[in-house]
């Protein structure tokens, strides 16, 4: 069942944000075509679309519909952008960890899960009580309550709501991307790794000698800490490649590449496909600037 949720009255965008980074945000996009905002890439992002629809791009997933009633999970360092393909009406929910320390056990058991998952960037359905909780958190913002104080007790609240009345099957393909047994130690490396160019500086980062970093790395990850970057680039690349306008000369350099022919070598180990020929094959109709 598609649960919709209708919003009568315009959003003071004033009164609806909070201040600090992380909390509940009630976006308007009036438009067709207007942009989702406020999607701080350091902090993971619930995106719910309460009325009308969207289409999302997260890394390597691009033109996802998401409807009302749906929500998708959007995580540290993710290239996103969220477009209306109706006016509608959008939550964005900012957080570090969601779960409680106390929920260890719960989180050991949704990360075996998602061990298994195939992941694909689903959204997942709104169902009850969760439409009740978003509805009386917009009375509450509507009527001047967004203090601090509100944002985390609706944040226990909600993860509350998620482990009651949906399977760990669920929160685990949901919360896949993000899914860890060390959660501090994940979060730190999805936060930093696009800040640096190599393993060894990433390391330094956490003051670790590179084989001690390597070995929790790779416990944690499941890959080595090369691997993964590389893996990470490509799904950036690949979101450039898909939603930017600049020329593939730009994109090189936004990237890293020195000189095109190792970005066209490694777009070819990747994507089987030069840079040009990737563009073509992933916007059909549109046109591309070559430098």
């Amino acid at each position: 069942m598609n649960y919709r949720f209708s919003i009568k009255e315009p959003l003071s965008l004033r009164l609806y944000s909070p201040v600090q980074p992380t909390g509940f945000r009630f976006r308007e996009l009036n438009e067709k075509n207007a942009t989702l905002s406020g999607v701080n890439k350091d902090y993971n992002h619930l995106l719910f679309v309460l009325d009308g629809e969207a289409v999302v791009s997260c890394n390597e997933f691009t033109n996802r519909k998401l409807h009302a009633g749906e929500f998708v999970l959007i995580p540290i360092a993710a290239d996103v952008v969220c477009r209306a393909i109706t006016p509608c009406q959008t939550l964005l929910f900012s957080f570090e960890k969601f779960f409680h320390l106390s929920d260890r056990e719960y989180v050991h058991e949704v990360c075996n899960i998602a061990s298994g998952v195939t992941y694909d960037f689903t959204p997942t359905q709104v169902r009850p009580p969760l439409d009740k909780f978003l509805s009386h958190l917009l009375l509450y913002f509507k009527q001047g309550m967004n203090k601090p104080l509100l944002h985390d007790i609706k944040h226990v609240e909600l993860s509350v709501i998620l482990r009651s009345f949906y399977i760990k099957k669920e929160i685990a393909a949901l919360f896949y991307p993000i899914a860890g047994r060390a959660i501090d130690f994940r979060v730190e490396v999805m936060r930093n790794y696009r800040k640096v160019a190599h393993v060894d500086d990433l390391a330094a980062l956490f003051g670790m000698e590179k084989r001690t970093f390597g070995r929790q790395f790779k416990d944690e990850f499941g890959m080595s800490p090369y691997q993964w970057m590389l893996t990470q680039k490509a799904k950036h690349v690949h979101f450039s490649l898909t939603e930017s306008r600049q020329s593939l000369d730009s994109i090189r350099k936004e990237h890293g590449f020195k000189f095109p022919g190792h970005f066209t070598r490694f777009c070819r180990e990747q994507f089987n496909m030069t840079p040009t020929k990737l563009v073509r094959s992933l916007r059909p109709t549109g046109k591309q600037k070559t430098s």
